[in-house]
Order: structure tokens, then sequence, then C-alpha cells
């Protein structure tokens, strides 16, 4: 969904957000969804956590334990703010999650922004691309 101008301007801003899991986190009411990332899916009810659920969700925890800043770009179907973020640890969370390998490029809405960042990954045989990692189910 293509952002207004209004909408690709805003800035939310907070300190220690709250995470979800390793795509998703909350700076106060609002809900963030980071732009261009899958993360592996946190156990809900009878549905057991996809491989290294966890270990994304511990990752954004970290990236994400002093100021952290997101530029909205668009909302998704939930009504979420999709958004670029950047902390005291990171210039680019987004990035640094793809390129951790615990998580990966969402290309179907990132349409290759951080291909860089999973060809990295990848090379370095971290996280879902280190041999013997049992596969993430095609989204």
């Amino acid at each position: 969904m293509p952002a207004t101008p209004l909408l690709a301007a805003a800035v939310i801003a907070c300190t220690a957000p709250q995470v979800h899991d390793g795509d998703t986190l909350r700076c106060g009411p609002d809900r963030i969804r980071l732009y261009g990332v899958d993360a592996p899916e946190v156990k809900r009810g009878r549905t057991p956590a996809e491989p290294f659920a966890y270990q994304a969700r511990d990752l954004l925890v970290g990236l994400t334990r002093g100021r952290v800043g997101c530029r909205v770009v668009a909302h998704d179907r939930y009504g979420r703010h999709v958004a670029r973020c950047w902390s005291d640890a990171t210039p680019d969370i987004n990035a640094a999650l793809i390129r951790s390998g615990l998580t990966t490029e969402y290309r179907r809405y990132s349409k290759g922004a951080y291909a860089k960042a999973q060809d990295e990954a990848r090379l370095a045989r971290r996280g879902v691309w280190a041999p013997g990692a049992p596969p993430r189910p095609s989204r």
C-alpha cells in the first residue's frame, strides 16, 4: 500500500519498546511491523514456534534497548505502522536483523531493499542459512 506524503514523514520514537516477536514491536500505543523483515513465528496457541523465532525476538530486544526511532512507510492490513527503524545500537534495525540470518527479507514488500544484507547472511551461513538449519516455510 503506497504511503501518502504526510504518512511518509511520520516518525515514531520511544525508549526500550516492547518486542512482540522478531519483526514486531510496540512504542507506547503504536504497533510497528518492521518493513521488509520476515521473522519466524513464535508459538501461538497450539502452533509451535518456528526455528529461530525466539533468537530473532531476543536479537530485536537487544537492538532496541535504548532510544528507537521508526520512519513509517505504510500501514498493514492489521492497522500496524510498517516502518524502517534505527536505535542507539544500529542505524538500521531492519538490515541488522536480516544480516544476522535469524530473519529473512520479505521481498514481496521490500522489492530487494535488503538484498545485500540477506546475501551477507547467506554467504556467511548465519542462522537460517547455516548448514543443517531447518528450512523456513515459504511465504
